[in-house]
C-alpha cells in the first residue's frame, strides 16, 4: 500500500497513516511518536560502611561482593526511536510524508528548541532514506486553513468530529499530538484534492 503519512514532530507528537484509493482517504493507523529512554547520567553508588568498614554479602549470588548504597538515581532523556519511525515509513511504503515545521521558538527554552530542531532533522533524513515525497507546512498555515487556533482542545475536538475517532486517553487526557498529526494529513489531502 502506498500511504500518505503526516507527522506532528514533537516527542509528544504523533504519526498518522492514510491510505488513498479512488480519491478516498482513510486513516489506517494513528500512533504516538515512538520514543526511547536514553541514560544520560548513570546512577551513583558508594560502599555501605559499618564502623568505617566495607560490608560484604555473605550468601547468595552476590556472596563476596561489597554492599553498595545508591546515592543518586540515573537520569534519562527521551529521544525519537528512529528505528521504529523508519520501519513505519517503509512498512507502509510512504508515498508522501507531510511534516509540521518547528514553530517559532520565542518564549521556549533553548534546550527544548534545540531538541525539536534536532528531531525534525532526524525525521527529514528518515523520510529521504525512505524515498518518499517530502512536504513541510508551518503550524499556523494548516491551522489557519482549517479554521483552527493554537488551542489543543479545539484541535482534538475537530479531529474527533471529522475522523469519528477518540483522541483522548482512558482518563480523558488529550492525545493532541496524534490528533494534530491526523489534521496535518487531512489538511494536505484536502489542499491537494482542490488542485
Amino acid at each position: 500500500m502506498k500511504a500518505i503519512i503526516s507527522i506532528d514532530i514533537g516527542l509528544a507528537g504523533g504519526i498518522t497513516i492514510f491510505e488513498q484509493k479512488d480519491n478516498i482517504c482513510r486513516i489506517v493507523d494513528c500512533i504516538k511518536m515512538p520514543i526511547v529512554k536514553i541514560e544520560t547520567k548513570p546512577a551513583k553508588f558508594k560502599f555501605n560502611l559499618l564502623n568505617g568498614k566495607k560490608q560484604y554479602y555473605k550468601t547468595g549470588s552476590e556472596k563476596g561482593k561489597p554492599k553498595m548504597i545508591q546515592t543518586s538515581p540515573a537520569e534519562y532523556s527521551r529521544e525519537l526511536d528512529i528505528h521504529k519511525v523508519l520501519k513505519i515509513f517503509n512498512s507502509y511504503e510512504a508515498k508522501t510524508i507531510v511534516f509540521e515545521e518547528p514553530g517559532n521558538s520565542t518564549g521556549n527554552a533553548a534546550k527544548a528548541t534545540a531538541t525539536t530542531n534536532r528531531n525534525y532533522g532526524k525525521l527529514l533524513a528518515l523520510a529521504e532514506i525512505s524515498k518518499a515525497n517530502i512536504v513541510t507546512v508551518p503550524a499556523n498555515k494548516w491551522k489557519k486553513d482549517l479554521g483552527l487556533t493554537k488551542d489543543k482542545l479545539q484541535c482534538v475536538e475537530f479531529a474527533e468530529k471529522i475522523f469519528n475517532m477518540n483522541f483522548r486517553t482512558k482518563n480523558n487526557a488529550l492525545l493532541d499530538g496524534q490528533a494534530e498529526s491526523a489534521l496535518i494529513g487531512y489538511w494536505y489531502i484536502t489542499e491537494n484534492s482542490n488542485k
